[in-house]
């Protein structure tokens, strides 16, 4: 009878293979020769796994979860972006910036009792797309009416026109400006929150951390939804949900247009998860699909922050694809339901933070 060592596996498919050339190294063995072994496969079959889940939910989930693209047939019009509220004013102020002067577009409610409270949002789109004013009016008033406050966005660089860190120094530079003007314009600077999605909440917690290291006063609170935070983009939900809504090809394409080199993704201020500490940073509330790509590191992140004494709420939704927590019925050009029943929740935590007292 053989005797099974305790080095020996269970799992058959921890089988012996076919021996590649090598290197003979003598009495310390052999390594196999660079480039004598195929890359590693994944064991699941992935995209079977998808069009499986995709069988199994109600349409509305399947249709928000497909890649991102052109919209199926007999969609609802896209909602317009440049529907600014009534009950809002709106004005434009140039402020000094890193590499020249940036535009900042001010959002203030008509009837306020001052000093209100302020959200800067650091808009996402791949760190590429939505520069200019012409398209977020109807975004940043949502903002407004739900928190109560003012909004604040910057007319940061993209990354056709500037490269990695452009776009975060932009945004600080937006910040200062907000804190250096607060009783001008308004607004009560221990009340100033900062959030985006996608790439825009990267930009937004590496502004975060700048804050505190640079010792001004922090950001009140941070809504990080969807976020990236680390754009080495080698996480396992970028394997399984590689196809789903926002598209692993699609997160590669915009990481590689915005970084100058491989070097920067160990950058914390593009990979805000490799930074050397989290202590001390803003309160953070930070929200993932389930089904997305950025999921895991939202789930490593929100776990370190914990860990390092952060205040952190952390919402993951279920079956929910990349910026499912605002996401649109492509057929009803409507809320779906999970948005519709879980953004009173956040607008609920953003309003104690930087809402109306």
């Amino acid at each position: 009878m053989s005797v099974k060592t305790q080095w020996e596996s269970a799992d058959p498919s921890a089988v012996a293979p076919e021996s590649p050339p090598a290197a003979d190294l003598g009495p310390m063995g052999r390594l196999p020769l660079p480039g004598s072994l195929p890359p590693l496969e994944n064991k699941i079959d992935y995209e079977a796994l998808r069009q499986k889940r995709m069988a199994e939910v109600d349409e509305e989930t399947r249709l928000i979860n497909q890649p991102f693209g052109p919209p199926p047939p007999g969609a609802a019009p896209p909602p317009a972006g440049n529907i600014l509220d009534p009950s809002l004013d709106a004005w434009n102020v140039e402020l000094p910036g890193p590499a020249g002067p940036l535009q900042m577009r001010i959002y203030m409610p008509k009837e306020r009792k001052e000093p209100v409270g302020l959200y800067l949002h650091t808009h996402g789109g791949g760190w590429a797309m939505f520069d200019g004013f012409g398209h977020c009016d109807t975004e940043n008033s949502r903002y407004a009416l739900d928190w109560g406050c003012a909004v604040a966005q910057v007319d940061h660089r993209v990354s056709w026109q500037a490269k990695f860190p452009a776009q975060v120094e932009d945004c600080f530079a937006g910040y200062n400006y907000l804190l250096e003007h607060a009783d001008d314009l308004g607004i009560d600077s221990t009340r100033i929150g900062i959030g985006g999605g996608c790439t825009g909440a990267n930009v937004a917690t590496v502004v975060s951390l700048m804050a505190r290291d640079a010792g001004v006063q922090k950001p009140a609170v941070q809504w990080l939804w969807t976020p990236v935070f680390d754009t080495r983009n080698n996480t396992r939900s970028y394997e399984e949900f590689a196809n789903y809504s926002l598209t692993q090809a699609q997160a590669e394409a915009v990481t590689r247009l915005y970084l100058r080199s491989k070097e920067d993704t160990f950058d914390w201020r593009a990979s805000p998860l490799l930074a050397p500490t989290l202590e001390g940073m803003s309160p953070a509330i930070i929200w993932a699909g389930e089904w997305e790509v950025l999921r895991d590191e939202a789930r490593d992140f929100a776990a370190r922050a914990k860990a390092e004494g952060v205040d952190v709420t952390y919402i993951e939704g279920p079956q929910q694809p990349h910026a499912g927590i605002y996401a649109i019925n492509p057929m009803t050009g409507q809320p779906t339901k999970y948005s519709r029943e879980t953004m009173p929740v956040i607008n609920e935590l953003m309003r104690r933070y930087i809402g109306p007292r």
